[in-house]
């Protein structure tokens, strides 16, 4: 009587036709999600695959896995160290956070004329800032807030570019909110210089109190700025050298609760200046409206600001599963 059994295919060969089924249809099908499991598969294969022999022997036991894991952990190294658990198990690792590709971001930063009022400084303020467009509106009610009393505000925005490929990671806290477009600068010639005809002032009544950046009123037609009284002040003035507490009696008013309304605070409490090339901490604002701790990842406020290929081929693609913490994006 013959022999009827069949015996099943190899383990191998049952994983090779899923493999090659796999494949054909991800070559043959040109739906959205394929093409976005096709950048997937390539970006694992970019960051994972073996682009260089390990200059380490590989572990023999889970004692010594153990020990690149707690490794990882004491570095901080989070989602390297999930990378490696998943490489060790043979599955796929943690899910990355690609951008979608080809949707031009839904935000920008936009070109605004600067304020340059008359003066001995005037030479040294920028001819223009930039601000995110979603901060537009606001931004221009404070502004529109202090030329109707008759101050103004010179701003100062460095360019704001992604690190390109092999460059440094931006700083925790300000290098990152700088790139989202949530810090800006006072000019800082505009105050410290000489308090008599300086548009800015870091200030406090002559009484006492605290000292706070102040506008003076430097074009007395504006709307409202008859309501603004002349009072004694004492102000900061610095040279090269030094700085000291000069006394004036004028029209000013405080400019930090029109930009606090605005959403703009200052990125630390104002310190007292040492001299021009130590001016302490005034000049330096920031906006984190809509940020929530433990909830806002970088790269929800990325995407809204740069392309998938622009975040790809940079650096920060490493922090963009990173959380706000309340002072900076860092990993969960």
């Amino acid at each position: 009587m013959s022999d009827t059994t069949t015996n099943p295919p190899a383990t191998s060969s049952i994983e090779d036709d899923l493999a090659q089924a796999i494949i054909g249809i991800l070559e043959t099908t040109n739906s959205p999600a394929i093409q976005r499991a096709r950048e997937v598969i390539a970006h694992r294969l970019a960051i994972s695959g073996d682009v260089a022999p390990s200059r380490v022997p590989a572990p023999r036991n889970i004692t010594e896995i153990g020990g690149y894991i707690n490794l990882l952990s004491e570095y901080g190294e989070v989602e390297q160290r999930s990378r490696l658990i998943a490489a060790a198990l043979g599955i796929a690792g943690p899910q990355l956070s690609l951008p979608q590709p080809g949707a031009l971001p839904p935000m920008s930063f936009v070109s605004r004329e600067g304020a340059r009022p008359a003066g001995p400084r005037q030479a040294s303020f920028p001819l223009s800032y930039t601000i995110r467009s979603d901060f537009i509106p606001t931004f221009d009610n404070a502004l529109e807030e202090v030329a109707m009393r008759g101050g103004a505000v010179p701003i100062l925005t460095p360019a704001r570019v992604l690190p390109a490929a092999g460059g440094q990671l931006p700083e925790a806290g300000t290098g990152q909110l700088h790139l989202i477009g949530r810090t800006l600068s006072i000019a800082p010639t505009a105050a410290l210089r000489a308090v008599a005809t300086d548009p800015l002032s870091l200030s406090r009544p002559t009484p006492g109190g605290g000292f706070e950046v102040l506008a003076r009123v430097i074009d007395a037609a504006a709307p409202i700025a008859g309501t603004i009284a002349d009072d004694d002040w004492t102000s900061w003035e610095c040279d090269a050298a030094a700085c000291s507490e000069i006394e004036t009696t004028d029209a000013r008013f405080v400019l930090t609760p029109i930009l606090n309304a605005a959403g703009w605070h200052q990125a630390a409490d104002p310190t007292n200046p040492i001299n021009l090339a130590d001016p302490g901490t005034w000049a330096g604002w920031r906006n984190i409206t809509g940020l929530v701790p433990g909830v806002t990842r970088y790269a929800e406020e990325l995407q809204l600001l740069y392309s998938a290929d622009a975040l790809v081929g940079s650096p920060v693609f490493e922090q963009l599963d990173y959380i706000w913490t309340g002072t900076g994006f860092a990993a969960a």
